[in-house]
């Protein structure tokens, strides 16, 4: 166990090595400065090799007296062969290290992410969370207590959740704001919550972001440890990595946490963490999967939508989906009118709002919306349940369904099924069965 600090005695490393031991010490734990000799080095005849070898850990030793003034853990010096990336890599794997700590100047804006860089190749392939550090002051005050802000990007993924876990661990030092963001892209999340089918690309939509803002706090509503939590949305137009830093520097955030996929060769052109690593100006911690088990919350269904056609089977979902409603939940009633054939897709396509969508005649959609409320059962009043009720359009009923669920966040979908088999199967469809396969969410099916 321990932390690993690569140096060479740059101004860089040497800033990374005041971060690694302020670490070791708010962590209690060891230090190892490490120095890679280069393949080259070691072909030297064996009197220049020991004269190399007796310089380096002269100035080893004169760094760890350097660092005492950081840290009151261990520090241990260490001189290794090889090429750089690996050899560090290789030893944190064998010390069971918790950390690697390098130090980076960054490479600037460049059109394309360098492929090169020894942080950049260390982080691609670690099994180690890797801190690349552009300046420690920070680090050194939230060890003082100054606390620190970060930010993180989030897409659902095991890796999002292992950056979000090692955050919780510096929470539990000291004081670390974290601002949870999500890098959209306007077509992708417009189809998500099922809004206008016209929209700006380099535009943000403020409902759009509002959505995203909410699903983020539901999906992580608070961390272990101590700071502030901030949820935050960024419209992107090309690479993510792009707008994530953009939005750190406005945040004014200190350090960028990034999990990755471990991706290597090319497809790191496309990798947040390789670009993250090349352009950013601040520190940036790149966080593998660790592998805990995802913390699995207790389930709540305090929001329900349910939708009926008004045939007899269809109606059959409704007593059920407030049967599994908490009390003082909210059940959307929903009914789905498709908009099919030219005119619905060519008014689909030219009007700027899903709102504008073939209007029901507002006498049809009362009338509709009556029927709605008619079916609520009359235990919705002792569970104090709040009753909504919705007519969805769009040209695809279970996909409708699968967007009005997202965007009113519920819980769970309740729909009932014919339970068609074979050639009816075959020749009908199943909206029940592409909802369960569209959706994202829970759906509870009614047999008929």
């Amino acid at each position: 166990m321990g932390i690993v600090c690569g140096i060479d005695f740059s101004t860089w490393s040497s800033s990374a090595a005041v971060v690694a031991a302020t670490l070791a010490g708010r962590l209690n734990d060891r230090l190892y400065l490490v120095h890679v000799l280069e393949p080259h080095v070691e072909r030297m005849d064996p009197p220049a090799f020991a004269k190399v070898q007796a310089l380096l850990h002269e100035r080893l030793n004169g760094e760890i007296v350097r660092l005492k003034e950081f840290t009151q853990a261990g520090i241990e010096a260490v001189v290794l062969p090889g090429e750089v990336a690996d050899a560090i890599r290789e030893f944190a794997t064998n010390k069971k290290a918790v950390l690697i700590v390098v130090g980076s100047a960054g490479h600037g804006a460049g059109a394309l992410v360098k492929l090169g860089g020894s942080s950049e190749r260390l982080a691609s392939g670690c099994d180690v969370p890797v801190l690349v550090v552009r300046e420690p002051d920070s680090f050194v005050g939230w060890a003082k207590g100054q606390g620190l802000r970060a930010i993180v990007g989030f897409d659902d993924s095991e890796a999002s959740m292992s950056a979000l876990r090692w955050l919780e661990k510096l929470r539990k030092l000291a004081p670390v704001d974290v601002v949870l963001s999500r890098v959209y892209y306007q077509d992708e999340a417009h189809r998500q919550y099922g809004l206008s089918r016209r929209f700006s690309y380099t535009d943000p939509d403020p409902r759009v972001e509002g959505l995203i803002e909410r699903d983020l706090k539901a999906h992580v509503p608070e961390l272990e440890g101590k700071g502030e939590l901030f949820y935050r949305a960024k419209l992107a137009v090309g690479r993510v990595a792009d707008h994530l830093l953009e939005l750190a520097e406005a945040e004014r955030c200190q350090v960028v946490v990034v999990g990755t996929h471990g991706r290597k060769g090319l497809a790191r052109m496309w990798s947040v963490s390789a670009a993250a690593l090349h352009l950013s100006r601040m520190s940036v911690a790149v966080v593998p999967p660790d592998g805990a088990p995802a913390r699995v919350a207790q389930p709540r269904v305090k929001r329900v939508l349910v939708t009926t056609d008004f045939s007899k089977l269809g109606n059959a979902a409704v007593p059920w989906a407030f049967a599994i409603a908490e009390p003082g939940a909210e059940v959307y009633l929903t009914h789905v009118t498709l908009t099919t054939g030219i005119a619905g897709e060519l008014v689909e396509q030219y009007l700027p709002s899903a709102d504008l969508l073939p209007q029901v005649p507002a006498r049809v959609e009362f009338e509709v919306a009556a029927r709605l409320r008619a079916l609520t059962p009359s235990s919705a009043i002792e569970k104090g349940i709040v009753t909504r009720t919705e007519v969805i359009r769009g040209p695809n009923a279970a996909q409708a369904i699968a967007e009005a669920a997202e965007r009113v966040a519920a819980d769970v979908i309740v729909i009932s099924s014919h339970g068609r088999t074979g050639f009816s199967r075959t020749v009908f469809g199943s909206v029940a069965e592409e909802v369960m396969t569209t959706s994202r969410k829970p759906v509870f099916v009614v047999r008929g």
